[in-house]
C-alpha cells in the first residue's frame, strides 16, 4: 500500500473541459504572431490563439476545439 500510494497520481478534474466544443466570442483580436487574444466562454475570459494561425477580429464567434494550458484553441465558425 505505501508504494501504491506513491507510484499513483491523482488526477484533478476540472470544469474546463466543458469549454471544448462551445461557442465563444472574440473580446480581443487573436493573432497568433503577435500572441494576444482573449474569448469569452460561458461568461469566463480566456486567452485564445486561432487553430490555423488565421487573425480573428473582435466580436467574431467562434468555437473551441480543446485546451492547451491554460489557452483555448479556437475556429471561426
Amino acid at each position: 500500500p505505501l508504494v501504491r500510494k506513491f507510484t499513483q497520481t491523482k488526477v484533478q478534474p476540472t470544469n474546463a473541459d466543458r469549454c471544448i466544443g462551445q461557442v465563444a466570442v472574440v473580446t480581443e483580436e487573436i493573432d497568433n504572431i503577435a500572441a494576444k487574444g482573449q474569448v469569452n466562454v460561458n461568461g469566463t475570459v480566456w486567452t485564445a490563439r486561432s487553430s490555423d494561425g488565421s487573425v480573428i477580429e473582435k466580436e467574431e464567434k467562434v468555437r473551441v476545439e480543446k485546451i492547451e494550458g491554460v489557452k483555448l484553441i479556437v475556429n471561426k465558425i
